[in-house]
């Protein structure tokens, strides 16, 4: 038998030089191969009546390669003929074939794939996967190894290969829209599925194989309340809700999003040329192991998951919250220039991804939270295909057309706001008096005759009439707690007040603390208002989840981080659940527009501390400038929040890496507009401004003094040691509230242009 010979009615085709076809034993040295003995006798038959010339049939076509083992004849029908089996999966076998035209017309090229051995598909043949271009294979007895192509290599140097890579981001999202618009879910989005044609310019991409796909239909009818199976999807490519729960296909409020979070990791593997991104590093595991030796393999799988998705930045760790008990433990500070340092550190080029769009929009697909991940027909629009979206007034340039909207309601929300108009300060005292009965015009003045001439004897700073100032001020009223406290506020040369204080006794709090809280709003009440409402729920949550179910650690590090978990979850539930405010609500009327720009551009910091009366500790935490101070009996000052300032060497570092700027605008300013970089809000700044707090841990002295937590607009004019000595010459003498008061007086009479807030907590009340 030779290439082209018939055997009852089926041309067999092959390009090598042997031909075999498997079935009942018989040898023929001579070919190399066993073969069915009533085919070769046929086969004969046909020759010699021939003339020694092979029958050429009409009809259906085999191909064998050089030799195949126990491979049964293949009939297909009499238009195709198969060449050569190239793949298979759970399904079947994927061949390729071609289709004989008609009336001599040639060839052309098609995939059929074999479905349980019994129906054969037919496509047309689109191309090569992309993950053999991605890839160079070493193969050894026990393993395959994959190495980054020629092809990736080039995509990734050469000055044209971005463009590349582009349009190959661009034909899978387009693929992707389009599947999405009908209610489509691929679930199975990766390089073996996505198709590659480079004969033509530019090259070619389709979406392939949608053996894991759902829609409405499928979901309802087919798999019912449990939905589809996770068999038939790739492990690799799954999103976090789905990796992380082995029990869900995908978010169900949002089933596109998993798609999304698979084409993220698809462009993350064009980036650093590996079809295993997250993997976790010997080091790091070798680390995580320590902790995880009476573990499970799945919680430890789930660890390590943890662990990279940690070092991407990916998750935001308030998120964690649920799985600290069983997986990895994390560290608390993400954001998107943590993302891009990683990825660099991971990209074997050592070149990281040079396309800041690019880079942004990697960065929204691969987003933690199914609700923040961009869609496809948004990710066409992004800045990264479409080039960016400048704003006409102020020259920057932003991702999206949603990003820019966003910006211009902020401006215009500037141009609205009667917060930052400075009235005429009124009811100053005109006379300021020393001791030594000397009286000046101003306070600053007198303060400084005072301490030159050391008379700060009784008192350690000047008096003056203080009482028009007190009654144009808003009287506070706080519920009685454990210690004895105080609070004054007053706006000030402001026209409004957006500073707000939040005081909550143990029995509210689940009987363990008190809660003492001070916030300085900006850009409008909408933020303030909405942690001061929200913040009391939110944090008894967390907290008495921590307590029911605490991290498994020894000694008081135990409380401490279930604590820090549950307070770093509170705020993020608010931070989200503000700005969901602003996607549920309907902005249609003037009114609500006015409404909507305080819900996009507001914010507010955020200073909490929390007394364990019991066991004699604080708690502190804070996003922003409102500072705590605690104070000894002996005066000595410990600041035990931490100023999130812009131009401060973390903070910056963290700005700039993130994309953003600091820029001196009177003070220094993320991108030249917010004088704080951690806040609550702020949802147009919000790729630069973290909501991630700064949290102490605090044993109270034997013989505790007092606490001042108070706004910026107290500690521009006020010092730390100034408001220690302040208070405590008052503090036998004079009611908190009164205290807290004329701190409040004092800072405004030096000049304070802020709202102010003080609060005044009185440690020695415990004893």
């Amino acid at each position: 038998m030779v290439p082209g010979d018939a055997v009852r009615n089926y041309q067999l085709v092959e390009r090598t030089a042997i031909l075999g076809v498997c079935g009942h034993d018989r040898d023929y040295p001579e070919a190399g191969v066993v073969v069915r003995q009533d085919y070769v006798e046929v086969a004969m038959q046909q020759k010699q009546l021939t003339g020694g010339e092979s029958l050429r049939l009409e009809g259906p076509s085999l191909e064998y390669q050089c030799v195949m083992d126990n491979t049964d004849s293949i009939f297909v029908n009499e238009n195709y003929r198969l060449r050569k089996k190239f793949a298979g999966g759970s399904h079947g076998e994927v061949w390729r074939a071609v289709r004989i035209q008609p009336d001599g017309l040639g060839e052309e090229p098609f995939i059929l794939k074999r479905v349980f051995a019994e129906l054969w598909l037919v496509f047309y043949e689109e191309g090569i996967s992309l993950r053999h271009y991605m890839y160079a294979t070493t193969r050894s007895e026990s393993s395959v190894v994959f190495q980054p192509s020629h092809f990736w290599h080039r995509m990734r140097v050469e000055d044209s290969g971005g463009e590349v890579l582009k349009e190959v981001m661009r034909q899978l999202l387009q693929g992707v829209a389009a599947v999405h618009a009908r209610g489509i879910v691929h679930r199975d989005i990766k390089p073996s599925n996505i198709l590659v044609n480079n004969q033509d310019t530019p090259v070619l991409v389709k979406l392939a194989d949608f053996g894991s796909a759902v829609d409405g239909y499928a979901n309802d009818v087919l798999y019912g309340e449990k939905g589809p199976s996770q068999a038939e999807e790739t492990r690799e490519y799954q999103p976090p809700e789905v990796l992380l729960h082995g029990d869900i296909p995908y978010d169900p409020a949002r089933p596109t999003s998993y798609d999304m979070w698979s084409v993220g990791v698809v462009f993350l593997e064009l980036i650093l040329g590996s079809p295993h991104v997250f993997a976790i590093s010997s080091r790091a595991r070798a680390k995580l192991d320590v902790h995880l030796q009476h573990k499970s393999e799945e919680a430890k799988r789930k660890s390590y998951l943890l662990q990279v998705f940690t070092e991407f930045c990916i998750y935001e760790p308030p998120s964690l919250v649920r799985y600290h008990n069983e997986y990895a433990l994390v560290h608390s500070d993400c954001n998107f220039g943590t993302f891009n340092q990683t990825l660099q550190a991971r990209d074997p080029l050592g070149r990281g991804f040079q396309d800041a769009w690019g880079l942004n929009l990697l960065y929204k697909l691969l987003q933690w939270d199914p609700a923040k991940r961009i869609s496809a027909a948004d990710a066409l629009q992004h800045a990264y295909f479409r080039g960016p979206y400048v704003c006409g007034e102020t020259g920057r340039a932003f991702a999206t057309r949603a990003e820019l909207e966003v910006h211009e309601a902020y401006l215009e929300s500037q141009r609205h706001s009667t917060s930052f108009i400075l009235r005429k300060a009124r009811d100053l005292p005109s006379t300021f008096h020393c001791n030594c009965k000397r009286s000046f015009a101003t306070a600053d003045a007198c303060n400084l005759h005072l301490r030159a001439r050391h008379h700060a004897t009784d008192r350690a700073f000047c008096h003056y009439a203080s009482d028009p100032i007190r009654h144009a001020m808003t009287p506070l009223s706080l519920p009685p707690t454990t210690l004895d406290a105080g609070a004054g506020a007053f706006h000030g040369r402001r026209q409004y007040m957006e500073d707000m204080v939040v005081v909550v006794p143990r029995a509210e709090m689940g009987g363990a603390c008190d809660l003492y809280a001070v916030l300085d709003g900006h850009m409008g009440l909408g933020a303030v208002t909405y942690v001061r409402e929200h913040l009391h729920d939110r944090l008894v949550h967390h907290l008495q989840m921590q307590w029911e179910s605490p991290p498994a650690s020894d000694g008081n590090t135990t409380a401490q981080v279930a604590e820090e978990l549950a307070i770093r979850q509170a705020l993020a539930d608010l931070h989200n659940g503000f700005v969901a405010t602003s996607d549920d609500g309907d902005f249609s009327g003037a009114d609500e527009k006015t409404r909507w720009r305080e819900v996009a551009s507001s914010g507010t910091t955020l200073t909490l501390v929390l007394h364990y009366p019991d066991e004699h500790r604080l708690v502190c935490a804070n996003v922003g400038d409102s500072r705590a101070v605690l104070y000894g009996r002996d005066l000595a000052s410990d600041v035990i929040s931490v100023d999130h300032l812009p131009d401060t060497a973390a903070e910056r570092r963290r700005i700039e890496s993130s994309g953003g700027f600091v820029a001196m605008e009177g003070v220094w300013r993320v991108m030249g507009q917010l004088a704080v970089s951690r806040t609550l809000g702020d949802r147009h700044l919000r790729q630069y401004v973290s909501f991630d707090p700064s949290i102490t841990h605090v044993n109270l002295p034997v013989n505790p003094g007092f606490i001042v937590v108070a706004s910026d607009g107290v500690w521009d004019t006020v010092t730390n040691d100034d408001a220690g000595r302040f208070v405590d010459e008052r503090l036998d003498r004079d009611d908190l509230y009164e205290i807290a008061q004329d701190l409040v007086i004092e800072a405004y009479v030096r000049g304070s242009a802020d709202n102010m807030l003080a609060l005044v907590i009185d440690l020695r009340s415990d004893l």
